[in-house]
């Protein structure tokens, strides 16, 4: 039967192992915190992806909102242009 170690590094199952005051170190929580990282670096580049869409949607509504007002500005230039041309029609010489 083997022997455990006793010099204070002895794996147990390979989930912890025990450091030199005796205290339980989890490889899995040594992993987790650079994944954690990652996790947390990910979300960071999201939000800035979502913040950039949103600055190209108020770049658009913008826009959208500047040919609205120069379709009105055409509407009412083609009406006045309508007028006029009537007028000029009933006109007899």
């Amino acid at each position: 039967m083997p022997r455990a170690s006793t010099n204070g590094n002895a794996a147990t199952n390979g989930a912890a192992t025990t450091n030199g005051n005796g205290n339980a170190q989890s490889h899995e929580a040594a992993d987790a915190k650079p994944a954690i990282e990652a996790a947390f670096e990910k979300i960071e580049t999201i939000k800035g992806s979502y913040r950039e869409a949103i600055r190209g949607l108020n770049d658009l509504a913008d826009t959208l909102k500047q040919v609205q007002r120069e379709q009105k500005g055409t509407d009412k230039e083609v009406q006045s242009i309508r007028v006029t041309l009537e007028k000029l029609q009933s006109v007899r010489i």
